[in-house]
């Protein structure tokens, strides 16, 4: 279903037509659920969804960077995953594309030294980062500026569904709409001051159909898939 459509289906289950519930309001409370769905699916299963990669250049001499921005109209950085570095310009042969190292995250307040003696004297081919706020701090810090020199790979935040929204676009998955459909219908009955009753019988409903998604993400089939890296090393990943 498409947002038009799944606002529609919620009219039909609660038996309202567009005087009672109109499209701003219900534009409002699906955009609520969408993001309250994602974060349940991110966090209760090892769904990618809207995985995506970002680069940005680094600057000399500065260790902080802002995450990408998360606003209800973009599609930047729900999740931070990895932060990768280029400190030297070098690329690979044939591709031409930066050598990156991946940094290993880390909590600062555990670390022997002050934050700024790592900037100043960890080695660049052992990077490390933590994130606080809006910011990833990385360490060592770059000596010179290289174009897109840090690699992030995190989820991206879904913006905000309007009418038009179609249902690639929604990111989420299709078989589990309804748990959307269910959630309407609860803010509806409480905008209406509908008996507590109902209700209750309504948010259980919700309830039931996310713990329904969320099972069905993690009970997926597992097969052992089995690559051969340039390192001749062998590794099973479990699909």
């Amino acid at each position: 279903m498409n947002v038009a459509q799944i606002i529609a289906k919620m009219r039909r289950v609660v038996k309202v037509d567009t005087s009672q519930y109109d499209d701003d309001d219900a534009l409002i409370d699906l955009n609520i659920v969408k993001d309250r769905f994602y974060s349940s699916i991110l966090s209760n299963s090892k769904e990618k969804l809207n995985w995506e990669r970002w680069k940005t250049s680094s600057v000399a001499l500065q260790s902080e960077y802002t995450i990408p921005e998360v606003a209800s109209d973009t599609a930047w950085a729900k999740l931070l995953n990895s932060v990768s570095i280029n400190y030297n310009g070098e690329t690979y042969t044939d591709t031409w594309e930066l050598i990156y190292l991946q940094a290993k995250e880390i909590d600062p307040t555990t670390l022997p030294n002050d934050w700024d003696y790592y900037v100043e004297n960890q080695s660049d081919e052992n990077p490390i980062y933590y994130v606080a706020d809006n910011s990833y701090f990385i360490a060592p810090v770059p000596r010179t500026a290289i174009t897109n020199g840090i690699k992030l790979t995190g989820i991206r935040k879904i913006p905000d569904y309007t009418l038009s929204t179609t249902e690639a676009e929604m990111k989420l998955p299709i078989d589990h709409h309804n748990v959307l459909v269910e959630w309407l219908s609860i803010e509806w009955h409480r905008e209406k001051w509908s008996e507590p009753w109902i209700v209750d019988n309504q948010e259980a409903r919700y309830e039931r159909e996310l713990r329904k998604a969320i099972k069905m993400l993690e009970t997926r089939v597992e097969w052992p898939t089995y690559f051969l890296y340039p390192s001749d090393q062998e590794d099973e990943i479990t699909l």
